[in-house]
């Protein structure tokens, strides 16, 4: 989703140095970030995984196509989305997946999605989930977790 940004004419006057605010990036923060947002967490995890897939969807020409959602039962207690867009490559996963705010729709009204939180949204409900991306003919398994630090983190299991 386009996401509208104003744009400032700003005036200095020379009166000292600049310096911009920053984010540090705690396990605070990332709570926050990843937390903070939901009132309802699950639904929240539900609605951002199957929004993302739809964007994949939209993406790779394949808006007809249904996403599959796997709810958990007794006998297979696991909530899973699975898209058949194109996925994302190694690198694909470690810069663009892992970074909070960073995302690939901002520029086009056609996705639903665009701030580069929603993918983190099972954070808000658990401290690890699983990620696969098949991309290229290859399938790839991630672990996403969080670490000791409180900060989230991702490792390739295969």
């Amino acid at each position: 989703m386009k996401l509208h940004a104003d744009e400032r004419e700003v005036l200095r006057g020379g009166i000292g140095t600049e310096t911009q605010f920053k984010i540090k990036a705690t396990g605070k923060a990332f709570q926050i970030l990843s937390s903070g947002l939901y009132s309802n967490k699950i639904l929240a995890i539900v609605r951002e995984l199957s929004c993302n897939a739809y964007d994949a969807h939209v993406s790779a020409g394949k808006s007809d196509v249904s996403i599959e959602i796997h709810l958990p039962t007794t006998l297979k207690p696991v909530f899973a989305v699975k898209d058949y867009g194109i996925g994302l490559d190694h690198d694909g996963v470690i810069n663009l997946y892992t970074t909070y705010f960073e995302s690939t729709k901002q520029d086009s009204n056609e996705f639903i999605g665009a701030l580069g939180l929603g993918s983190k949204s099972p954070f808000s409900y658990v401290s690890n989930f699983t990620v696969e991306s098949r991309f290229g003919g290859m399938k790839r398994l991630y672990t996403a977790f969080i670490n000791e630090q409180g900060l989230p983190s991702i490792t390739m299991m295969s």
